[in-house]
């Protein structure tokens, strides 16, 4: 068991070593600074409060803190759209009804999306999110995954092709 000052040493030196790493690889991954930077800091609050299962004969750091990194920026990536806004049930006036109704009908279909993109594989749910929500192109999206870019296309068709049929469904 290492001392807490011993402990929060190493955590800093390893945060001024990896930030802008973290950042800069976070940032290529989701083409926003906002995201990047709430990323990066989601990663360096899980590497303190994993810090006592770091093993250094398993692992470097690097490679510790980018397994972190990874597989928070995964979850983001597939979470991210599931995120649903609240839409208010009643409306002030009742000319407004036609508007809501729309709105909650958009909910609602919203809602069937997401249960879709649950069912689809990781790599084709991150390629359908990064196509639609982030309005990537595909050889923007091949780049971010480190797949070829006829992959990403093939993959993104077939995606396509599965989300299609579990919504018909």
């Amino acid at each position: 068991m290492i001392s807490n000052s011993t402990r929060n040493s190493w955590l800093n030196e390893v945060y001024l070593q990896f930030r802008d790493k973290i950042y800069r690889y976070c940032y290529r991954k989701l083409n926003s600074r906002e995201e990047a930077e709430d990323l990066v800091s989601k990663v360096f609050l899980e590497v303190t409060r994993c810090v006592d299962s770091f093993d250094k004969n398993k692992a470097s750091e690097s490679t510790w803190i980018y397994t972190i990194c990874r597989n928070l920026l995964n979850r983001y990536l597939r979470d991210g759209y599931t995120h649903r806004r609240i839409i208010p049930i009643a409306a002030e006036d009742p000319e407004d009804y036609g508007a809501e109704a729309e709105e909650i009908e958009r909910y609602i279909q919203a809602d069937e999306l997401a249960s879709g993109l649950a069912q689809l594989s990781e790599d084709k749910r991150n390629i359908v999110i990064l196509s639609f929500y982030h309005g990537l192109a595909p050889g923007e999206i091949a780049e971010r995954l480190g797949l070829s870019y006829t992959n990403i296309c093939v993959l993104k068709s077939r995606a396509l092709k599965e989300l299609k049929a579990t919504l018909a469904r």
